[in-house]
């Protein structure tokens, strides 16, 4: 009876080891509570654009944009190239365009929600030599909103329209003459 036990144990342990590895992607789980379960949304993916310029010219062609922007500037290495805010928020416009325009946070019985809710904002970017004389540049616009007419103080996930990315470089690229 023992050598049978030993026997089931040790095969039991050798078929473990044929379980492939999980190779999928998965969403990010960006919210869990609860009342709501996990909430998934897209990985952030960056923006990016090539530079004839030199990283300190579009460094401080971006440090620009962001006070164009009205973004607070939170993150300022240089030594890791990256700049921005990761953690801000901004209602109804962002960057002189309408909130709906740049955020889909979905729509509500009275149109998007980007209109009327609060959107946290993370928005960093990476200026990197391109190994050529010029730059890298990788911005990422991470959206989530909050609707402050309710009692919920929960932040759903809300996706970029990818407009914002595209208006920050081309502000960049103006700053510089390009």
């Amino acid at each position: 009876m023992r050598r049978a036990l030993l026997f089931v144990a040790l095969a039991g342990c050798a078929s473990a080891g044929n379980v492939p590895d999980e190779t999928t992607p998965r969403q990010a789980a960006i919210f869990q509570s609860p009342e709501t379960g996990v909430l998934m949304a897209d990985r952030p993916r960056a923006a990016t654009a090539e530079i004839a310029a030199t990283p300190e010219a579009v460094w401080y062609a971006v440090k620009r944009a962001y006070l164009d922007f009205d973004v607070p500037v939170t993150v300022d290495n240089p030594t890791a190239h990256q700049i921005g805010n990761s953690n801000f928020f901004k209602m109804h416009s962002f960057g002189g365009h309408p909130m709906a325009e740049l955020v889909d946070c979905g729509n509500g019985m009275t149109g998007p929600k980007a209109a009327t809710y609060r959107i946290y904002i993370s928005l960093l970017t990476l200026v990197t030599p391109d190994g050529k004389g010029g730059t890298t540049l990788l911005t990422t616009f991470v959206p989530m909103g909050q609707d402050i007419s309710g009692n919920s103080s929960d932040r759903i996930p809300c996706g970029t329209t990818g407009r914002l990315e595209q208006y920050f470089i081309q502000k960049v690229k103006a700053s510089l003459g390009n």
